[in-house]
């Protein structure tokens, strides 16, 4: 098949130093590619997806000469992929479900994946067009909206060989994200102190870190071990005895869970939004539903198999299998003709 992948352009599409969108469409156009498959990635210069690239920007939102209104880029990128549409079988837009009033100005079916939460603009929207071919990144991911039902719920991956397997982990746990009320990290620090755990804390700095979380870091049993990424990370997540997810807030994937999983690290979460479907309970990590429980279920975590933590990563949430999912969307839709849903 001849496929258009719409990224968005936060940052360019590689295989390292992208954002989560990106990289994302880099996995996509390598696998489908390895597939057989003829991809086309719509996104800004300094871009390197497998297949062939179509430049709409000189760069990410507000650089290099792009424009500093970051959803003017975006409909700048999904303009340029519709005009050029004759010339694949399907497109697949990942910017935020824009794509959808361009439908009737395409000349092939399009898929449009939502890759954050949804709110109820985007419900509406896609109730402005029901007949739409949308993915979902999990089950839970639409749940507030339940008259709106996804073609196909297709989880996020991660490239498997850019995680090591260490089956030794050192003597820590972790907290891997974004400095934000609701990923927990003031609950990670409660819950390390409570175990006498050390913790070592990784993320870009911002406002919430100095104002709130930097009071807390000693360099003993709290450690704030900066921004990683690439070979750094790898390491500091596989030598964690555990990361430490303590949710505030549902989100609809969740795709650091995985790539500690890669690494053989269990993962502990509290039991909301898409939890309960990236984990695997008793194999790859244990959820809960208050702190009281999240601390008995840290202290159970270190004992899971860490080889077989590994091996339901790979087997679950591998590009290759994502790829492999989308295809079958793509044949499906494109086999129904023009271009309603119908099984979609």
């Amino acid at each position: 098949m001849r496929i258009g992948q719409i990224s968005t352009l936060s940052t360019s599409v590689r295989r390292e130093g992208s954002d989560s969108i990106e990289t994302l469409v880099w996995l996509l156009s390598r696998e489908l590619t390895a597939l057989g498959h003829e991809v086309t990635a719509f996104a800004c210069a300094g871009s390197d997806p497998c297949g062939q690239l179509v430049t709409t920007l000189p760069g990410p939102y507000g650089s290099d000469g792009s424009p500093g209104n970051w959803q003017l880029c975006e409909w700048i990128n999904l303009c340029r992929a519709v005009e050029q549409s004759e010339r694949f079988d399907v497109l697949h837009s990942h910017a935020y479900l824009w794509g959808l009033p361009l439908q009737p100005l395409s000349r092939v079916p399009m898929v449009h994946t939502l890759h954050v939460t949804p709110y109820d603009d985007e419900a509406r929207l896609w109730s402005l067009y029901p007949r739409s071919c949308i993915t979902a990144i999990s089950s839970g991911q639409w749940g507030s909206h339940p008259h709106l039902r996804p073609a196909a719920v297709i989880p996020h991956a991660i490239d498997v060989a850019q995680f090591t397997f260490r089956p030794g982990p050192e003597d820590y746990v972790c907290f891997l994200g974004r400095f934000i009320p609701g990923k927990g990290v003031l609950q990670a620090v409660e819950i390390a102190r409570r175990l006498f755990l050390r913790l070592l804390l990784a993320g870009p700095a911002n406002d919430y870190f100095r104002q709130y979380v930097a009071p807390l870091v000693d360099g003993l049993r709290v450690e704030y071990v900066g921004y990683l990424t690439g070979a750094e990370r790898d390491r500091f997540l596989g030598g964690a005895r555990a990361l430490l997810y303590p949710l505030q807030a549902p989100e609809p994937f969740g795709l650091v869970q995985v790539e500690a999983m890669m690494c053989g690290t269990p993962v502990v979460a509290m039991r909301i939004g898409a939890v309960p479907e990236v984990i695997d309970e008793g194999v790859t990590g244990y959820t809960a539903e208050s702190m009281e429980e999240f601390a008995g279920q840290v202290v159970r975590s270190f004992a899971l198999d860490r080889r077989r933590i590994r091996a339901r990563a790979e087997e679950r949430f591998s590009a290759r299998r994502m790829a492999q999912e989308y295809a079958a969307l793509y044949e499906r839709l494109v086999s129904e003709g023009p271009w309603g849903r119908g099984s979609c």
